[in-house]
């Protein structure tokens, strides 16, 4: 490869990494409408165990042992068991949940929570 080459090739590596990383700025930042639920959905799921809860957040542990942290509203979905609607006070410590919402800031922005 020619000296002029790996030049050429340095300069679109170059452009390429700083656009995508351009990108990836402008996706997280927040306009005036943003709340818990984006516009944008990633469509991550999970499927665990309920280690610990407090107000609006679950922890949940995968057979896996990946923790994950869980962000949930009044617009989140929660399902029972036997299909019904639930509330946040039937998500409990030991439960087996599968989630459903967005990856965002290290964290999941819940969907839905179905008991499992």
């Amino acid at each position: 490869m020619t000296t002029s080459r790996r030049c050429l090739s340095l300069v679109l590596l170059f452009v390429v990494w700083a656009s995508a990383v351009r990108n990836a700025q402008a996706g997280d930042v927040a306009g005036p409408s943003a709340g818990l639920h984006p516009i944008q959905d990633s469509n991550f799921t999970l499927e665990g165990k309920i280690t610990q809860k407090s107000d609006g957040k679950l922890t949940v542990s995968t057979e896996e042992n990946i923790v994950f942290h869980v962000r949930y509203d009044e617009k989140t979905e929660i399902r029972l068991k036997d299909g019904t609607l639930g509330s946040d006070k039937d998500l409990k410590t030991g439960l087996k949940v599968a989630v459903q919402g967005d990856f965002k800031s290290g964290e999941i922005l819940a969907r839905t929570i179905e008991v499992l």
